[in-house]
């Protein structure tokens, strides 16, 4: 009996360390101890864990560097198994080992937010700013990837290390900097508590709004290939109707129409 406890203790504490966000957390701070004992403090400043308050709420981003070569904004992602994906898709898909799959948000749009939440706090032009997501799991694509998604530490270093142009004055480095610490919120849990309330009540209204539209135009079904909402068409040629993505001609999936 014992025995049987001490494991139900030891599963239960391995599950709670093994949190979604715990992952995360563990993920951010290794790209973080990275990218501040690797990089060159005279040429990059890193800002890690920022919550930045934007229209209708706040923003966190994992890390910014800014430097001469323009500001290269991270998302990090603390994943295994294998990626599915491409840019234009709205979800990825992780497959574990025994075939389990769960989507996620595609994590270039997602950084993408945080790329004009900066590019809007600092009035600057987005070809300044770099969007980049680095996988520091043992997670590995099983699709084609855009060269902006780095696996691993090193190919994050590699990317990084490829952008030499010269974009910013030192000058406007330090007043970067100093303008996002300024507006940047604190760290605390109360930060943190009223920004993951606030994506619950983005998350609310995208649900509210895609049930308020006309049942008779958006199916409420999803796109099987992109996750996208569907409208319902009917074919030319037998005269049957039928669900088609939102993002025809890019993305060709369809339904029934019940």
């Amino acid at each position: 009996m014992l025995k049987f406890l001490l494991k139900s203790a030891f599963w239960a504490l391995e599950a709670s360390y093994n949190t979604p966000e715990r992952k995360g957390a563990r993920g951010e701070r290794r790209v973080h101890s990275a990218l501040t004992s690797v990089l060159n403090e005279e040429d990059y400043q890193v800002l890690s864990d920022l919550t930045l308050p934007v229209a209708g709420g706040t923003t966190q981003i994992d890390h910014l560097l800014i430097s001469r070569y323009g500001i290269f904004v991270i998302e990090t992602k603390n994943m295994s198994g294998w990626i599915f994906g491409s840019p234009d898709q709205r979800s990825w898909t992780q497959v574990l080992k025994g075939g389990k799959r769960r989507s996620f948000q595609n994590p270039l749009r997602q950084n993408y937010a945080h790329v004009k939440a900066v590019q809007v706090i600092l009035g600057i032009e987005e070809s300044l700013l770099h969007n980049f997501v680095v996988f520091t799991g043992s997670a590995r694509p099983k699709t084609a990837m855009p060269e902006s998604v780095a696996w691993g530490l090193q190919d994050l270093g590699r990317l990084i290390a490829v952008e030499k142009k010269i974009a910013l004055s030192d000058v406007q480095v330090t007043a970067y900097v100093a303008k996002l610490r300024n507006i940047a919120l604190e760290n605390s849990r109360e930060t943190k508590k009223e920004h993951l309330q606030n994506l619950e009540r983005m998350a609310a209204s995208k649900v509210k709004s895609s049930t308020d539209r006309p049942s008779g135009r958006i199916g409420r079904t999803s796109c099987p290939r992109c996750g996208a909402n569907m409208v319902k068409r009917t074919n030319r040629k037998s005269g049957s109707a039928f669900f088609g993505c939102v993002e025809f001609p890019k993305c060709r999936g369809t339904r029934k129409a019940t």
